[in-house]
């Protein structure tokens, strides 16, 4: 999966929060104690307040197809999102996505002691949504296919899978995050963007 086209941000942005996930994830994978401190368990949330929890499983994954699947998302939906949001609205929006993207989880399995959950996928689905709205002409070359994919077929079909196997639990991704950080990451983008937002949802219906 490659840009579609190049933008006039600060790449550093993306570049050095993408750094900062592998990063924390290597150490997790490195130093096992330290990736069960750090990943939500929902339990732990609700019996000792482990709050932290809903942020910092954030920037730890399960395995390098995870992680190399939400970077490489990341990295492609983050440019137009910060072109037209800015830097300081970018980061709020990402780094609140991990958090709220992970309250339905922790609601759902707050009885459950053996649920864990990890990832940066509820706020990469927020920055996907995000720079949809923003930009609806967006798209994705995908390798091995011969035509670009518009942003919003990809960022649909995310959000399909998520919806499909979002209560199976039989594939160890939090599905729930990604509909959390999807639905959070529109509505923080009309917040910030109404008239761009608005004008997106009229050229599609």
């Amino acid at each position: 999966m490659s840009r579609g086209h190049a933008l006039d941000v600060p790449l550093s942005v993306p570049v050095l929060l993408i750094a900062s996930v592998v990063g924390v994830t290597l150490l997790g994978w490195l130093i096992k104690p330290l990736q069960r401190a750090l990943i939500l368990i929902p339990y732990q949330v609700r019996e000792s307040w482990q709050v932290h929890r809903l942020l910092t499983a954030g920037w730890v994954h399960n395995d390098v197809t995870h992680l190399a699947f939400n970077m490489i998302a990341l990295w492609f939906f983050a440019e137009p999102a910060i072109k037209v949001l800015g830097v300081t609205e970018f980061l709020a929006l990402y780094i609140s996505a991990v958090v709220v993207a992970f309250v339905p989880t922790t609601l759902r399995f707050m009885r459950s002691p053996k649920y864990a959950s990890l990832g940066a996928s509820g706020a990469v689905a927020a920055v996907m949504f995000s720079a949809i709205l923003l930009n609806p002409k967006l798209e994705l070359q995908v390798m091995f296919l011969p035509m670009p994919i518009p942003g919003l077929v990809f960022a649909l079909g995310y959000l399909a899978y998520s919806v499909w196997h979002s209560y199976s639990a039989g594939d160890g991704i939090d599905h729930d995050a990604h509909l959390g950080g999807a639905f959070y990451g529109a509505l923080f983008t009309y917040v910030f963007e109404p008239t761009l937002v608005e004008r997106t949802l009229k050229t599609m219906f």
